[in-house]
């Protein structure tokens, strides 16, 4: 939970490269272009209004399905980046602790930042249990 980077993939709303982008998408993909940055050709007839809605709803929805069952987190991440939306300075994200450990175990679980581990449950009665494999 110390890590930086990790945190900083969490916190920071940046639409293309953190948490937040693997959100800001819909059934065709990212809503910008790779190459030049802008809004997808396919949204671009939409007025700013209606794409801002369109965006929230697709951002609503992924959210939920990346948090499953714990729609708690989902409604705690959606809660700071509406806050985010209107700070009109630099806004810094307040998450709960739990917030951090189940997002972070769901990152690592979808292979994005540590490939090499995985989440394993560990049973505290037993006395001896391998947590460790190279």
């Amino acid at each position: 939970m110390e890590d930086e980077l990790l945190r900083e993939e969490i916190d920071s709303f940046i639409a293309n490269d953190s948490l937040l982008g693997k959100f800001y998408r819909d059934e065709k993909g990212h809503f910008f272009e790779d190459l030049t940055g802008e809004v997808r050709s396919d949204l671009r007839h939409l007025s700013e209004e209606k794409l801002f809605e369109y965006v929230t709803k697709c951002i609503t929805k992924n959210s939920y399905e990346f948090w499953g069952e714990r729609s708690d987190l989902a409604d705690e991440y959606l809660a700071e980046l509406n806050k985010s939306f209107e700070s009109e300075d630099t806004y810094t994200a307040n998450f709960s602790e739990e917030f951090y450990i189940e997002t972070i175990k769901l990152i690592i679980q979808g292979g994005k930042w540590f490939e090499a581990f995985d989440i394993v449950e560990v049973d505290p009665s037993s006395e001896y249990q391998v947590i460790f494999r190279e």
